[in-house]
């Protein structure tokens, strides 16, 4: 029923998902064939096609957290233990999360991180403003490497040589997402 205590007209057209869920595949298998094993999950609008594809994985064990930092948290730790692993949330989540991320570094945690949200185009919101202040620069000043992604083409190259990099100096990483990425037009 609707919200007027109507019946849905049984011939009106389905509704289009405003994502793209082309793109979320192209993600998913380019995370998959860089060798993440192991995913953790802090709903997000942005990254939600795919986090849903991650969950319906089998090869990919994700668990789904409550707080940013103990997402990060959760993802070093599987990094230590061996899995490849990444954790997908808001850009917000970076800059709620400094202390765990420094430990991350210092204690040479590999780990993707996948946040939505950051200074390039698409951002059209005015309340994700104090996420564009404080993704980016957390990142550098930490020394994070991180790559903002600026069409959706690039996101098997970019995944794989940032998972290689994070293998390689055993350090957490970042891929920036914006909303025009994920989200249909």
């Amino acid at each position: 029923m609707s919200a007027t205590g109507r019946i849905r007209d049984a011939a009106a057209p389905p509704q289009r998902s405003p994502f793209r869920s082309d793109v979320a595949r192209v993600f998913v298998d380019s995370l998959k064939s860089s060798g993440i094993t192991f995913s953790v999950l802090l709903p997000d609008s942005v990254m939600h096609p795919v986090n849903e594809l991650l969950l319906e994985d089998a090869e990919v064990q994700t668990v789904i957290c409550s707080r940013e930092d103990e997402g990060i948290a959760i993802a070093a730790g599987a990094g230590w233990g061996g899995c490849r692993s990444t954790v997908s949330m808001e850009g917000s989540a970076i800059g709620m999360s400094g202390l765990i991320l420094a430990r991350a570094v210092i204690q040479r945690s590999p780990t993707l991180i996948l946040a939505s949200h950051s200074t390039v185009l698409g951002e059209k919101f005015g309340y994700h403003a104090a996420t564009r202040a404080v993704t980016q620069p957390i990142l550098d000043a930490l020394r994070i490497p991180y790559h903002v992604l600026r069409d959706a083409e690039e996101i098997p190259h970019v995944v794989k040589h940032i998972v290689c990099t994070m293998e390689g100096q055993k350090i957490p990483v970042a891929i920036l997402v914006p909303p025009f990425i994920l989200v249909a037009d």
